[in-house]
């Protein structure tokens, strides 16, 4: 039986609109006030694509998906021009229903992301190298702290 979901309004992507499957590329990340009305604050991410698809609002796990797909945490590094300008490719992702998404308990469905069968997944950004500032931050670069307890307090 058909779902009556697709009547739903909502500025933002639904599971109706990803099934099937549809390719996006994310064009820009904003923070914002995504509650009801009425509701206290509720800050998130909300992804933007270049396409005529209403943004989304992803969840924790999903934003972790995305930077395992771009190679980056920094939500600001996976806009289209910052990604031009640095000359890495634009960040497309596939936004697919998943029906085993559960919300309380329940089997409710819900949109998920993969990168695109012919795109690679990114190299993660390492930092730029720098001089260690003194002793304790040249032993943690090395992967260990110092060993010695002159700076540790007693009680």
């Amino acid at each position: 039986m058909p779902s009556y979901d697709k009547y739903k309004t909502s500025k933002y992507v639904q599971k109706t609109d990803v099934d099937p499957a549809i390719l996006v590329t994310i064009s820009h990340v904003t923070e914002e006030d995504v509650s009801m009305n009425n509701q206290p604050t509720e800050m998130k991410f909300v992804v933007h694509f270049e396409q005529d698809v209403k943004p989304w609002v992803p969840g924790i796990t999903m934003l972790d998906m995305i930077h395992q797909i771009a190679g980056d945490g920094d939500v600001d590094h996976w806009d289209a021009p910052y990604r031009l300008d640095h000359k890495l490719p634009v960040l497309k992702i596939v936004l697919w229903l998943d029906p085993n998404v559960t919300f309380m308990d329940k089997l409710v469905g819900g949109i998920r992301c993969r990168p695109p069968k012919n795109q690679a997944q990114a190299e993660p950004v390492v930092p730029p190298s720098r001089e260690p500032e003194d002793e304790f931050d040249a032993a943690m670069q090395d992967g260990e702290p110092p060993v010695g307890d002159e700076d540790v307090p007693a009680f």
